[in-house]
Formats: C-alpha cells, sequence, structure tokens
C-alpha cells in the first residue's frame, strides 16, 4: 500500500498524534466504510482504546491502482 499525504494531513499529523500505521489498518481493515464528498472515502477503525477515523481518495488509475491519498486522519 502507498499512500501520498496531503500538506493539511501532514501538519496536523504530529499535532493529533496520529501514528501512520494506525492509518494504515484503517485503510486496509476497516470497520466502517462510507462514501464522503467529492468521490472521497470516510473509514473508521477501532485499534484498541482508539477509533481512529481517515477520509481519503482511491487512485483509480492503471500503475496507481494501490495508492491512496491520505486528506486527514484523527482519532474519535
Amino acid at each position: 500500500m502507498k499512500l501520498r499525504l496531503t500538506r493539511h494531513f501532514q501538519d496536523m499529523m504530529s499535532y493529533r498524534g496520529i501514528d501512520i500505521e494506525h492509518v494504515k489498518e484503517a485503510i486496509a481493515n476497516p470497520d466502517s466504510k462510507k462514501d464522503a464528498y467529492e468521490g472521497k472515502i470516510r473509514v473508521t477503525k477501532k485499534i484498541g482504546k482508539k477509533v481512529i477515523e481517515v477520509v481519503f481518495w482511491k487512485e483509480a488509475f492503471r500503475d496507481k491502482s494501490n495508492e491512496y491519498i491520505v486528506i486527514t486522519a484523527y482519532y474519535i
């Protein structure tokens, strides 16, 4: 799995204490998955005592079929 991180996500990652492995786990094995606005996908995953929510786009072009563009993530 390849992640591309938006500037917003990069800026907020350390501020929010986001573990990138939690982001990968949520995308790969979500507990819930919903379509979001403008083609984005919103997933949630319980990891230990935390629940993470991740919003991303999935690249669907030829050589980028396994690439995810992470917009934002936060613990809820």
